[in-house]
């Protein structure tokens, strides 16, 4: 986990600054490449497990274990390294969704409501006029009677 967030961090020093509709279409991939990962990927590598043990197979010719303990070590491990890489995916999964969510907000919505408060404040002093906008937003009881 920590390579991967070595490699995310240097991945963002790299990029260049790109507009917001590539930035939400590399936040879709981003994303839909997590999904693939999460469902084919892991998907396939439980199917191979549960087919000719490829996970505590893999453990055992690679890595050394006792040999009076039957294999239980190898099992213990393959399984701790499955939750972990199955956690990992799931949380990368929501966060490249969740990343991609928030970019759209941003990027879509956010702006429609902060140019409609914009002038909708711009339009009602021309309705009101100076001095009745003034005194309906302060609240100062004198200036409309002056």
């Amino acid at each position: 986990m920590l390579v991967l967030l070595v490699l995310y961090g240097f991945a963002f020093m790299l990029l260049p600054v790109v507009s917001s509709q590539t930035t939400l279409v590399l936040h879709f991939i981003h994303a839909l490449v997590w999904c693939m990962i999460h469902y084919f990927g892991l998907g396939l590598l439980l199917r191979a497990q549960s087919e000719s043990k490829f996970l505590v197979r893999h453990y055992l010719k690679n890595y050394h274990y006792a040999h009076n303990d039957g294999g239980q070590n190898a099992i213990i491990e393959a399984f701790a390294n499955w939750k972990a890489i199955y956690n990992l995916s799931m949380c990368m999964t929501y966060g490249a969704f969740s990343t991609h969510f928030l970019c759209s907000v941003t990027a879509l919505i956010l702006p429609s409501l902060v140019y409609g408060r914009c002038l909708e404040s711009i339009s009602i002093p021309k309705r009101l006029g100076r001095r009745e906008w003034l005194a309906a937003s302060h609240n100062w009881p004198g200036m409309l009677h002056s």
